[in-house]
């Protein structure tokens, strides 16, 4: 799982959808009117609440949605971040998206013990040099076939 970078504490709070407004609004409206939903299911029947809105009321929480917007918009203009901070107060890292104590793909332990090879591998090891005697115009991919037929018989 992916870690979210650590936000500055003094950074603006960034606005909320008309949709999350509504839900933090009724959340304790609808748990009263059905208490022993769970949380998805309240979160459905929030969602389905919504949905069945009328327009009217839709764009009375969308306008509070811009409402919200116009604030954060205007808290951002003001805000100087730290330094370590970006301009909406995301910490910033040396490479993003990947974590400083993760090695990359190609840094592997020359000394570790390989895996054990399977039954068929040490087979067709073993036999690979006769069968190409055997069929000397086989390709590596019809050798591999044929291999594999002579160990299913």
């Amino acid at each position: 799982m992916v870690k979210k970078s650590p936000r500055d504490p003094g950074a603006p709070k960034r606005n909320m959808s008309a949709y999350l407004l509504y839900q933090n609004a009724m959340r304790d409206q609808f748990k009263a009117l059905n208490p022993g939903m769970t949380f998805g299911q309240l979160a459905k029947y929030t969602s389905a609440m919504y949905a069945e809105m009328p327009p009217a009321e839709k764009e009375a929480w969308m306008a509070r949605a811009e409402a919200d917007k116009a604030r954060y918009l205007h808290e951002l203009a003001s805000y100087v971040p730290p330094p370590g901070y970006d301009a909406k107060g995301d910490a910033l890292s040396a490479t993003p998206g990947k974590s400083s104590s993760s090695r990359s793909k190609g840094e592997k332990d020359a000394n570790a013990p390989k895996r054990n090879m399977s039954a068929y591998l040490l087979y067709q090891n073993a036999m690979r040099d006769q069968f190409k005697r055997e069929n000397p115009g086989m390709t590596f991919g019809q050798l591999a076939k044929y291999t594999l037929t002579c160990t299913r018989i």
